[in-house]
């Protein structure tokens, strides 16, 4: 989910109710109070500006940088927009977010930008060399401890990695779910050079940030949910290429069907409750064949259908029905927040 940013022009050679953040602060080392080294933010686009607003959020100071003057002064305003829309809807510390907003810069310089800093989150575009030549520059100018974490969603952590000369044992993979401010998933994946406990304070920054980390035990294409995203995309797909069905019409059966399900519990769970007393065992006794069918018959393509993009545009128009970009958003963020805060409520 990366953004365009860059590494500076001096060094080349894009959420929880305010009580459990209060707490997993506490647990992460995060003091809710008293001094504390700053958060970096290398690109600010959407993912970065996004991020940024999380940080600031949870009262931290975040330096945002970008080479592009025009796009970090947009993300600032971005940045404080999302702290205090997590603030509106009861997910954020209204007090931490105004001291974290109030501490948020921006800098087109790099070494400036990673001073003292105890996390770089970085979020330029996904390109190989650029993420590499910002690493090298970050691990050149930010301090020993300091974590440093691409955003990638397809770029390998080993790659990019080993452009840290000197400490590239600290360098992870910290894949966000758009957009980073609200949704809490991040996937933390170590390159071949990460060490365990890199891995360790990174799940517990995280945590303190009001995300929900998972840890991979080893760097992989597309992490564990847009591989998952990738599957389904594909059959979603190909069942309106094969006229199955229109595209408004497969979104209504994820919306309404299975997607409620899933973002109450994950699949092996639900699968789990589907074999009753019996649980996984018993699903998978009296239902694997059935399940089986259905594999053999499901999409196996790995290039799109060159038809794919014009078949499902056509579609998206009719279902989207008029509504742009920020109704859309805006209709996305609501129910994102709605059933956050259910989910808070029923957790206490």
């Amino acid at each position: 989910m990366p953004e365009d940013g860059g590494v500076s022009r001096n060094d080349v050679g894009d959420t929880t109710d305010a009580g459990a953040s209060r707490a997993r602060n506490d647990e992460s080392g995060l003091e809710a109070e008293g001094p504390r080294r700053p958060v970096t933010v290398v690109g600010a686009g959407l993912t970065g500006a996004s991020w940024a607003g999380l940080f600031a959020a949870a009262g931290l100071e975040v330096r945002l940088q970008d080479v592009d003057e025009k796009r970090l002064t947009a993300a600032v305003d971005r940045a404080g927009a999302a702290a205090r829309f997590l603030v509106e809807n009861g997910l954020a510390d209204a007090t931490a977010a105004e001291r974290g907003i109030g501490l948020l810069t921006a800098t087109t310089e790099l070494a400036e930008a990673v001073a003292d800093a105890v996390h770089v989150q970085e979020c330029v575009r996904e390109d190989l060399a650029l993420k590499r030549r910002l690493f090298a520059a970050a691990d050149r100018a930010a301090p020993s401890d300091a974590l440093v974490c691409t955003s990638s969603s397809g770029l390998s952590i080993s790659e990019i990695q080993t452009a840290a000369a000197h400490h590239p044992e600290r360098c992870l993979a910290a894949h966000p779910y758009n957009p980073p401010h609200l949704v809490p998933l991040v996937e933390l994946a170590p390159g071949r050079l990460t060490t365990p406990d890199a891995l360790t304070r990174a799940a517990a920054f995280f945590a303190g940030v009001g995300k929900e980390p998972v840890t991979l035990t080893h760097d992989l294409p597309g992490y564990i949910a847009n591989r998952l995203s990738a599957a389904l995309w594909r059959e979603a797909v190909d069942l309106v290429l094969r006229g199955v069905a229109t595209v408004e019409d497969v979104d209504t059966a994820v919306r309404c069907g299975p997607g409620l399900r899933w973002a109450a519990m994950g699949p092996h769970l639900l699968y789990d409750l589907g074999g009753g007393e019996e649980g996984i065992r018993g699903h998978m006794e009296h239902l694997a064949a059935s399940k089986e069918g259905m594999l053999r018959d499901l999409a196996t393509w790995t290039a799109f259908p060159a038809e794919a993009a014009e078949t499902l545009d056509a579609g998206l128009v009719r279902e989207k029905a008029g509504r742009g970009y920020a109704e859309l958003t805006a209709e996305r963020d609501s129910l994102l927040v709605s059933f956050m805060r259910a989910r808070h409520r029923l957790r206490r």
